[in-house]
């Protein structure tokens, strides 16, 4: 049985073990270590799509550059997530992961925001799973 709860601990709802094609969504959606990173962010509350940005920014320039770094980071996605580190995460490439944690339901539209452009408002997204664990019996 796998079980998804939200920040009261309530079960929203659980998978049980043959249901496999559930359980194959949630593990496409957090594959890339690029959705982690941004489901790490938003541990600490609601941020909007620009912030997250920002701080995946700021965290992949800290980031250990070194030859064998980036090749093991190929090797865990292929490097088709562009998480290898040697460039920015792209904005295209960045909402594509925002939407993969949204259609999987781990991630939730939680307002709008008014943009510091002045152009369209900013979405803010929260976590919509606050845990989730196997039970292996």
């Amino acid at each position: 049985m796998l079980y998804f709860l939200d920040s009261n601990l309530s079960v929203l709802f659980n998978i049980e073990l043959f249901d496999i094609s559930e359980f194959a969504k949630f593990s496409k959606a957090l594959h890339c270590p690029s959705r982690w990173v941004v489901v790490d962010i938003l541990r600490s509350g609601p941020k909007s799509s620009d912030e997250i940005y920002t701080i995946m920014q700021e965290q992949i320039e800290g980031r250990d550059k070194s030859p064998d770094n980036i090749e093991k980071l190929k090797d865990n996605c292929n490097g088709e997530c562009k998480h290898e580190m040697k460039k920015m995460l792209s904005k295209p490439s960045f909402y594509y992961h925002l939407r993969e944690l949204e259609s999987a339901g781990i991630i939730e539209f939680h307002e709008f925001k008014p943009s510091a452009s002045k152009k369209a408002p900013e979405k803010v997204w929260k976590l919509k799973i606050e845990k989730f664990f196997i039970k292996m019996n």
